[in-house]
């Protein structure tokens, strides 16, 4: 928890550059091979110990030393080394995924809901059974820990996964940041170092700084669209990532954009300047946002990269999928907030609302005259209609055709989540 009360990643820098954490949030933290992922996950662990329930997954290493209180340690790592630590519950060397995927299970059902998890990286899970054994570990425990309203980090490296995989995770997951070696201001050390060196003679040696690096939003669910791009450098100073300079410009984004169009096709930089008609240089400047494309060039470099623009195509592929990344959580009353997850003329607008502890309204939150249906995903509501008090428990559903929805309130101590759906107008019938 910060220090206003609210979920942290225990790094300063990354909550400012993602607009703060949410509950539920899954962080994934995918660094290049260079990247501090070490230092965020030992902030992520500070940041969390003696205010949430914490549960760590180690797989390349077996855990060592004495677990704090309020720490349930999952150990995986005899299938790794070969020897089963002495850890209580640590798995055996030949345990398979499912033994894992049921101690993570174990263990939210432990520690309940609002808990916080950091993972060992996916790379560990991948040496230790396989590529698809690292993709299914995150896309059955992700979900689940969203649902649980628990805070997850997820450290990743570039390097050793596939862009499929990669991709996977980005759509199933909350928030991921991207962490890559700022080339640039370490090219400008090496050289200030190798003067540096010319004058160590005359004692004249300068230290040449901290490494420092790029943070970029790579996806942000439940924040502005806007945020998806920004960039912001920083510095490993005393154990934290410290800020360096702003937070980057809309042509910046719009080069991050295009870089990771460009690597989810596995195109090199050469072989898209060559189908787009510009040198490797130009597109190298339109990736780091040096320079921003022109008309043409943008048309084409959509075009090459497949990217759709322009009006949507006529052809209907007959479904209809929302992404979390397109949508924005919204204050809809004091203590109602929610994100439309669908919006057809056919099939109405569907709505996840959640309810704050205790909150209350003397109206619905949607001024609609049309059908509402209600159905109680998680904890408790009232609802007041036709002059009577309805109370909704999990998994119960209200349809409200003619009669309005008034009042409602939330009676218990923890969120509720419905999801609320607004149905299209009834249409009169017409005697035959």
């Amino acid at each position: 928890m910060n220090e206003a009360g609210g979920p942290t990643s225990g790094t300063e820098v990354l909550d400012t550059l993602i607009d703060d954490v949410h509950i539920g949030d899954n962080l994934v933290i995918a660094g290049d091979d260079r990247a501090p992922l070490e230092l965020i996950v030992e902030r992520f662990i500070a940041a969390a110990l003696g205010r949430l329930p914490l549960v760590i997954v180690t797989v390349a290493e077996p855990w060592s030393g004495p677990v704090p209180d309020g720490v349930t340690v999952l150990d995986w790592s005899a299938v790794t080394t070969g020897r089963t630590p002495e850890l209580p519950g640590a798995l055996p060397p030949d345990a398979d995924l499912a033994a894992a995927l049921t101690s993570v299970r174990a263990a939210d059902q432990a520690v309940g809901t609002g808990a916080a998890f950091v993972f060992d990286r996916l790379s560990a899970v991948q040496a230790a059974w396989s590529d698809t054994a690292a993709l299914e570990l995150f896309l059955s425990s992700c979900p689940r820990l969203y649902r649980r309203r628990s805070l997850a980090l997820w450290p990743v490296e570039l390097s050793a996964h596939r862009p499929t995989f990669l991709r996977r995770l980005t759509e199933v997951t909350q928030v991921v940041v991207e962490v890559v070696a700022d080339e640039a201001a370490d090219g400008a050390a090496h050289g200030a170092a190798h003067e540096a060196a010319h004058e160590a003679a005359d004692g004249a040696a300068e230290p040449t700084g901290p490494p420092t690096f790029v943070l970029t939003v790579r996806k942000a669910d439940g924040r502005g669209s806007e945020l998806v791009g920004r960039s912001r450098r920083v510095a490993v100073s005393d154990g934290d990532l410290v800020p360096r300079g702003e937070a980057t410009s809309t042509r910046q984004r719009l080069g991050s954009l295009i870089r990771a169009q460009r690597l989810s096709r596995e195109l090199s930089q050469a072989e898209v300047a060559r189908r787009v008609g510009i040198s490797p240089s130009a597109l190298s400047q339109v990736e780091r946002g040096v320079r921003g494309p022109g008309g043409d060039t943008l048309v084409r470099l959509w075009e090459v990269l497949g990217v759709p623009f322009g009006p949507r195509p006529d052809a209907d592929t007959g479904y209809l999928v929302s992404r979390r990344s397109g949508r924005e959580r919204r204050v809809l009353q004091d203590g109602l907030t929610g994100e439309r997850l669908l919006d057809d003329d056919l099939c109405g607008e569907l709505w996840l609302v959640e309810v704050a502890a205790g909150a209350h309204g003397a109206s619905g939150p949607f001024a609609v005259k049309r059908p509402e249906s209600i159905t109680v995903v998680r904890g408790v509501l009232d609802v007041t209609l036709g002059g009577r008090t309805e109370t909704l428990h999990e998994g119960d559903a209200l349809l409200a055709t003619d009669a309005s929805i008034g009042s409602w309130s939330n009676p218990a101590t923890t969120p509720t989540e419905v999801h609320w759906h607004l149905l299209p107008a009834l249409r009169p019938q017409v005697p035959r």
